[in-house]
């Protein structure tokens, strides 16, 4: 099935991203956002102006040139992006704000946590450095980024909770960091959650990219995305 197309203007393209699918390809067998949008559509030379994982869902915006999308990244401070992400248990209290330091192990960008070491190691003589992240993970730790989450409980289940999720930066990983963070990992996430006995329907990471926000040549664009049929099937088997 052709991705579907969200928006198209300016130069810019939106689509609702399936799960199972990497925006970029990969070494190996697999498919790719980029190269479905190519040879399906015959949309070719996009930038992706932002990323989402593997198995999330919904809105992914591209650009049809790299100076666009490094325009549009430059004031990417400023975009609202909000997910719906179903996650275990339900938080106390039920809306708030994740402030926590994110460390990314980031195997392409490898100065980036050599950087970061060395920073903490510089402001904290003496001190010994917290166990690292796992090579293409991230963790809460002390020579993070700073990083901030901010959340609120639209419904509660028996033993979940569906939650919009507003993250402020763009660090790797970092809903389901900041989740497992505060004790409420995603309903399945097999790098930063247990596994729940009930979650056992789903096959792929609950979040999903619900809407997105940015300014853009003096406008604010705004695009939205249904919620991916999965989640919500497996939604509507826990309210029955």
């Amino acid at each position: 099935m052709p991705i579907e197309i969200l928006f198209r203007a300016h130069g810019l393209l939106a689509v609702d991203k399936p799960p199972g699918l990497n925006v970029h390809d990969a070494p190996g067998p697999g498919h790719s956002v980029l190269r479905a949008l190519s040879e399906a559509q015959g949309l070719k030379n996009l930038t992706p102006v932002h990323r989402l994982d593997k198995d999330a869902s919904g809105v992914l915006l591209f650009a049809e040139s790299k100076a666009l999308a490094s325009e549009v990244q430059a004031a990417w401070a400023q975009a609202d992006k909000r997910y719906l992400a179903l996650c275990v248990g339900i938080p106390d209290p039920q809306s708030g704000v994740i402030d926590a330091p994110i460390l990314e192990h980031q195997t392409g960008k490898p100065e980036r946590l050599r950087n970061a070491v060395r920073y903490f190691e510089k402001t904290h003589p003496g001190e010994a450095v917290p166990p690292l992240p796992a090579p293409k993970t991230s963790a809460v730790h002390p020579a993070g980024r700073p990083s901030r989450t901010a959340y609120s409980t639209l419904e509660k289940f028996t033993a979940f909770a569906l939650l919009e999720v507003r993250p402020q930066q763009g660090r790797m990983h970092q809903i389901r960091v900041h989740l497992a963070h505060i004790g409420h990992p995603l309903a399945l996430d097999p790098l930063y959650g247990a596994p729940v006995a009930a979650a056992s329907a789903l096959t792929r990471l609950p979040l999903h990219a619900a809407r997105l926000s940015f300014p853009f040549r003096g406008e604010i664009i705004s695009i939205a995305a249904p919620l991916a049929a999965d989640i919500a099937a497996f939604i509507l088997n826990l309210k029955q």
